[in-house]
């Protein structure tokens, strides 16, 4: 008799929904629907598949729920994938995860790309190569030459004279028909070639670090002549997060740096070492392995392949490797246990990333140190005054400084007691002569690449300037041309100007081509070598300069500021500084600071005034404070006076920067959104700052310096560079005094610009805390 029990009901189960982040300049997170078989073992931070539009991308689960908005019709949600491959990490560490979030807060970013920031690098796939071997039957149609087609004939021609096999074109259909022929009968056997990773150099890197870091024995003494920086060492010794200053020579610094490194590894702790450039960052990390104490370093920076990133990424994942050295991205690196991060030339403009997110490595570095309870330490000969300011109020500052009797002697020479157009001046051509006889190098160092800045008309004034980016075309000798810096574009040079026809066309502002044209024509039996961005820019070219400085085949050098991205030069008997003020008109408020550290780095190369070395400043601005701090050595000579220009014009580190980008392909577009965007900013201040919008005029500097107001708005006005690659750019800058005010400002208001322009049509770039123009 069958059962009248009624079968219990079928259930489905309860839905799970997921937010994800992908990694695209999106603001917000999408909603997927969790599959059953992810639904025991899918939790946040996770890295997921998901289809997105007709691509599948990767991403970061950031939250799930088993309720829906009302708003979202459930029909519509596409459905995650998997998770990623099992052979990589699957999720992303959480305090990485929430790194990314807060640099995405911080510098106004979406959280998206601030993901990939801490993502593994993905090596790109390596597809196996074919290729085509004649056999014995091949060779002996060969040999045959029976009556076959012409193109049959040539085909087995190729392949007898290529003993080592024919690759197949990928674009040749007809070969490849015919190659396949040639299989069915028997003439050509097909092998397939592996591709060969690259993972010898890390393989010897982890039998280095599984030897060394971890027992140390050698004993942790310091040296007598590292007592000044005492405060460090107590840090370095104490328990949570702290930021350190110090200001040191090279040497010091090093040294200092070295006993961090051990004291961390000592502790079971990671080390992690910020270099701006890459050849310098692989001069560190040469410089700081040890093999009598088992310290050995890895360097991670963009020149190295996806593959090789990708499997040192792996390693330091796995804590095989412990101690590295990057440039800015090695910020996100997976390191655990962090004890010491330290940022070598904190000052660098290097460490902050030109695109978005335009995160600052330094700043980042401090967000990490705080959440690893770790310390930061920054490091540099001349620091940036917004570093000084940030650790004076809360942090330790060690320095030391160079000793008198180990400093060039300085002499300013003032270009206007010389003829107009005098590249170098009696005194330099004297001195120079006098280095040469007692065979001490020399270095003439100008910070201008080219023959000169600019060609200029004598009867209207007017400059060439690139049509695509409106900018002046500066002149370069060596290719008979006028260059863009900024796309590369060129043009020949002009007979005649080309706004009043005029014939009078003059080159003004010269650079390091015409200043070693210049060397060579008053001394014709120096050997002289010229170091800048246009000799330095083919890798064979770069390495066989250097060489030649290693090897002291030069007598005179020519260089910019390039030349002091590698390791230390050879001290040289005598330094000319040609020309001392040319970045002091740059429109940067941040000229005379980067003017200042560049002198520094130029002095530091001379010898000691002992040994008879010598510094000579050429300079129209003898009074200017960055040049009297280096004729006085006295570094206080400029902090004082800049800080108190800093403070009267209302910039870092007295105040919060934020600037701000429209670009688009019509202007009148760009210049109307700019001056919305503008309205929208003082809309958004509180009723004592807010002022009425007027589009067509933009404030006035004088109206807005030294208010109390919490936010201030400058612009919009035309970039500098007003138009480049065919797009119109307009700027504002955002001042406030409380660095959130500012940052809140800018979040709001730039969501409401996004939604009311097509982001194809109308871009807006936020840079937080700028250290460049735009």
């Amino acid at each position: 008799m069958a059962s009248t029990q009624a079968a219990p009901p079928h259930t489905e189960p309860e839905p799970v929904f997921a937010d994800v982040i992908v990694p695209r300049h999106l603001a917000g997170p999408f909603t997927y629907t969790v599959p059953l078989s992810l639904r025991t073992t899918l939790r946040i931070g996770h890295r997921v598949l998901v289809p997105f539009g007709r691509s599948l991308l990767q991403g970061a689960v950031i939250a799930l729920s088993q309720a829906l908005p009302a708003s979202f019709d459930r029909a519509r949600l596409k459905e995650i994938q998997s998770l990623i491959p099992e052979e990589t990490p699957t999720d992303v560490s959480s305090n990485l995860f929430q790194l990314s979030r807060r640099v995405a807060e911080q510098y106004v970013a979406p959280w998206g790309q601030c993901l990939r920031l801490v993502l593994p690098p993905a090596p790109k796939q390596r597809a196996n190569v074919s290729r085509y071997e004649l056999t014995e039957q091949g060779r002996a149609a060969l040999v045959a030459r029976k009556s076959f087609s012409v193109k049959v004939r040539a085909l087995l021609t190729r392949l007898g004279r290529k003993p080592s096999g024919l690759r197949r074109s990928p674009g040749s259909t007809g070969t490849a028909e015919l190659l396949e022929d040639f299989k069915i009968r028997g003439w050509v056997v097909e092998v397939q070639d592996q591709p060969l990773a690259s993972t010898a150099p890390l393989t010897r890197l982890s039998r280095q670090m599984n030897q060394g870091n971890s027992g140390i024995t050698t004993p942790l003494i310091p040296d007598t002549s590292t007592f000044w920086a005492g405060p460090l060492f107590e840090a370095l010794r104490g328990q949570g997060p702290s930021r350190v200053l110090v200001q040191a020579p090279w040497g010091d610094r090093l040294r200092l740096l070295q006993y961090a490194i051990r004291l961390a590894l000592d502790r079971g702790k990671a080390v992690l070492i910020l270099v701006g450039e890459a050849e310098r960052a692989q001069w560190v990390a040469e410089l700081i392995c040890n093999h009598e104490t088992g310290i050995s370093a890895a360097c991670f920076h963009s020149g190295l392949s996806d593959q090789v990133k990708a499997e040192l990424w792996d390693q330091i994942h796995r804590q095989v490797v412990r101690v590295v050295v990057g440039t800015r991205s090695a910020i996100f690196l997976p390191l655990t246990g962090i004890g010491v991060m330290w940022i070598e030339g904190e000052e660098d403009a290097a460490f902050k990333e030109a695109q978005e997110p335009r995160y600052h490595a330094r700043d980042v570095a401090w967000l990490r140190a705080q959440d690893e309870q770790a310390v930061l330490v920054l490091s540099s000969s001349h620091p940036s005054l917004e570093t000084r300011a940030a650790v004076g109020q809360r942090g330790v500052v060690v320095c030391k400084s160079i000793p008198f009797e180990d400093r060039p002697s300085v002499q300013v020479v003032d270009l206007r007691d010389h003829g107009h157009g005098a590249v170098l001046t009696q005194p330099l051509v004297r001195a120079i002569e006098q280095a040469m006889s007692r065979q001490a190098g020399v270095l003439l160092f100008l910070n201008r690449k080219g023959y000169a800045g600019a060609l200029v008309c004598r009867d209207c004034g007017q400059v060439p300037r690139c049509p695509a980016c409106r900018v002046a075309l500066m002149y370069s000798r060596r290719a008979s041309r006028l260059l863009c810096s900024y796309c590369g574009g060129g043009a020949p040079m002009p007979e005649t100007c080309v706004s009043c026809s005029g014939p009078r066309m003059q080159l003004i502002g010269e650079g390091t081509e015409r200043l070693e044209e210049e060397a060579k024509r008053l001394f014709p039996q120096a050997a002289v070598i010229r170091l800048d961005g246009d000799t330095l820019q083919r890798p064979a070219q770069a390495a066989a300069l250097w060489r030649k400085v290693e090897q002291g085949e030069w007598d005179i050098i020519v260089g910019t500021q390039l030349l002091l991205r590698r390791g230390p030069l050879p001290r040289m008997g005598l330094v000319g500084i040609v020309q001392a003020d040319a970045g002091l008109s740059m429109p940067d408020f941040r000229s005379a600071e980067r003017t200042y550290h560049m002198l520094l780095d130029a002095v530091s190369l001379a010898d000691t005034a002992r040994h008879g070395g010598q510094v000579i400043v050429q300079t129209y601005l003898t009074s200017h404070h960055a040049i009297q701090a280096v004729a006085q050595n006295d570094e206080s000579v400029f902090v004082v006076e800049e800080l108190s220009h800093r403070a009267a014009l209302g910039y870092p580190p007295t105040v919060y920067l934020i600037a701000l980008l429209v670009s688009g392909s019509d202007e009148k577009m760009v210049r109307d959104a700019a001056s919305a965007w503008v309205a929208r900013l003082t809309a958004s201040s509180s009723p004592s700052v807010a002022r009425p919008a007027i589009p067509e005029k933009a404030p006035s500097t004088a109206d807005s310096i030294g208010r109390p107001d919490r936010l201030t708005v400058l612009g919009p006005v035309p970039s500098p560079v007003s138009r480049l690659r065919g797009r119109y750019r307009w700027q504002i800058l955002v001042k406030s005094l409380e660095r959130e005010v500012g940052l809140e400002a800018v979040r709001v208001t730039v969501k409401e610009m996004e939604r009311t322009y097509q982001r194809r049509v109308v871009k807006f770039d936020i840079d937080v805390d700028p250290i460049a123009e735009w």
